[in-house]
C-alpha cells in the first residue's frame, strides 16, 4: 500500500493522485461557487484519451472516494483546499 499524500491546492492547480507514463488520475480545485459548496475536477487520462468530471460537495463533507482511493479533506476555503489522498 502506498503512503498517503497531503495536498495543497490554490484554485486552478492540480495534483497528480495516481499514474505514470502515459496516464493516471489528477484532482483540480475548482473553488467555491458558494460559501456552502466546493467544487473539486477530476481527471481520468490514459494515451491519447482523457475524461474529466466535476464534484459539486458541501463543506461538511470530509471525506469522498475518488481515484481508486480515498480523498479526506482537512481545510478548505474559497482560495485553497488541503486533502489527504490514501490510496
Amino acid at each position: 500500500m502506498a503512503a498517503p499524500q497531503d495536498i495543497s491546492l490554490k484554485v486552478g492547480e492540480e495534483a497528480k493522485l495516481r499514474g505514470g507514463f502515459g496516464g493516471g488520475w489528477w484532482i483540480i480545485y475548482s473553488g467555491m461557487p458558494n460559501r456552502d459548496t466546493y467544487s473539486v475536477a477530476l481527471l481520468r487520462a490514459s494515451g491519447n484519451s482523457a475524461a474529466a468530471y466535476h464534484l459539486f460537495l458541501p463543506t461538511g463533507q470530509t471525506e469522498f472516494a475518488a481515484a481508486k482511493g480515498l480523498i479526506r479533506v482537512h481545510s478548505v476555503s474559497s482560495q485553497e483546499i488541503r486533502l489527504r489522498f490514501t490510496r
